[in-house]
């Protein structure tokens, strides 16, 4: 199993945790992107996708681009330090202004 693989596994649990405290379920999609459907009493309120700066690509665009169009609030979870780099895209794409960018610093302090 890849890191990245292990990183998102993780990610998606800490997402699950922290959004369970508002009673909002996460579920995962079985052919992302995105990743995650955020559901509040079972109503969909949202997506959430797990990004690295390798997996952008023109046909991740386009799937982000379709769920905006109907209606649908997207959030974007990237490593703070591509953050800059995914709003460099967003802006050119045209869609910075309707998509959340979440980002996340993973730390090891050690002895």
């Amino acid at each position: 199993m890849s890191v990245e693989k292990h990183l998102k596994e993780f990610l998606i649990h800490q997402i699950k945790q922290k959004l369970s405290k508002i009673q909002q379920e996460i579920q995962q999609i079985e052919n992302p992107p995105p990743d995650l459907k955020i559901l509040s009493y079972g109503i969909v309120i949202g997506y959430i996708d797990i990004v690295t700066e390798k997996e952008i690509s023109s046909e991740r665009i386009a799937k982000w681009k379709d769920l905006i169009s109907q209606g649908n609030k997207l959030t974007i979870l990237i490593s703070k330090d591509e953050k800059l780099k995914i709003m460099e895209t967003l802006w050119k794409e045209g869609i910075a202004e309707k998509v959340s960018i979440a980002n996340y610093e993973i730390n090891l302090f050690l002895p």
